[in-house]
């Protein structure tokens, strides 16, 4: 299993587009993920709103 972290922000994540760019996802499933809280925190707080969450995500790998 991995962990990974994820922005929220209101209902949406922050994603990165294909041509670098940051975005907004819809769903989870497209979401960048980071390896570490510290990685996500520093994107966080570049790109996202006040108040955005870092939800840590339990992948199985199999």
């Amino acid at each position: 299993m991995t962990t990974v972290y994820i922005v929220k922000t209101g209902e949406k994540f922050l994603c990165t587009a294909e041509d670098g760019d940051i975005g907004m996802a819809l769903e989870i499933k497209e979401a960048s993920s980071f390896l570490s809280y510290e990685e996500a925190d520093k994107v966080a707080h570049e790109h996202a709103d006040p108040g955005c969450e870092i939800v840590a995500v339990n992948i199985m790998r199999g």
